[in-house]
């Protein structure tokens, strides 16, 4: 049994300019702190993830119909094809941790989400053929059971760390809401549904954009083979 760490961002979820902006500044914060290749890449991963913390794109993982298409995406094959061990889903991108089989290619088993998740969110919102995520997810192996552990709880804790609530298990969209909860001190109780315009004082996602040509209702594919790593690290 292998278990994988995959990072999904929405096709307009990171700008280019911003990545281009990331890598540079990285470089030179570790090149002034003497650090090497893994200091590189770990600097990398927070700017990326204060970026995304941004909410640029339309987000349209923030819509209730699009998430749960979503997340039934993911479900689909837990318990068959693969084990779902965490994920979340924010307004731009979506966190997972899944295990699968010797010899099964986690590779495919994220495009099958890509693709089929991209067929359906277009329809659900009146979209032609659209890309609706990144062309180069981030795939990555865990070491051992300890990363395992680790990775997992990151997942969770994403909605936490992107501000969009306190605890864990007050995020609708993650597996921490299923499972047992994670208490974190001195905290109160938060909204669960991802937050609209005026709900949360900071990092407030922006409302979704409706597609062109279609009502004011406001909700809202090729997939190549991915790296193992994070083309940006």
């Amino acid at each position: 049994m292998n278990t994988y760490f995959v990072t999904l961002r929405l096709a307009d979820a990171m700008p280019k300019e911003s990545l281009a902006e990331i890598k540079g500044k990285a470089s030179a914060m570790v090149e002034a702190e003497g650090g090497d290749d893994v200091a590189l890449k770990r600097t990398i991963a927070r700017l990326i993830e204060e970026e995304l913390n941004r909410w640029h794109g339309d987000c349209w993982l923030r819509d209730d119909e699009v998430a749960r298409t979503v997340v039934a995406a993911l479900q689909a094959g837990h318990g068959r094809k693969y084990t779902l061990r965490a994920w979340s889903l924010l307004p731009n991108h979506l966190q997972a941790v899944f295990s699968v089989a010797d010899g099964v290619d986690a590779g495919a088993v994220v495009r099958e989400w890509r693709s089929y998740t991209t067929r359906q969110v277009n329809i659900l919102v009146g979209r032609e053929a659209e890309e609706l995520w990144e062309k180069m997810p981030y795939l990555k192996a865990c070491m051992d059971d300890a990363d395992v552990v680790r990775r997992v709880r990151g997942v969770e804790f994403r909605p936490v760390n992107g501000g969009l609530c306190r605890r864990p298990r007050d995020w609708k969209w993650s597996s921490a809401r299923q499972s047992t909860p994670t208490q974190t001190p001195g905290t109160g109780p938060v909204p669960s549904a991802m937050p609209g315009k005026g709900d949360a004082p900071r990092n407030t996602p922006p409302a979704p954009r409706p597609a062109p040509g279609k009502g004011p209702r406001p909700i809202p594919g090729a997939t190549p083979d991915m790296p193992d790593e994070d083309p940006f690290a």
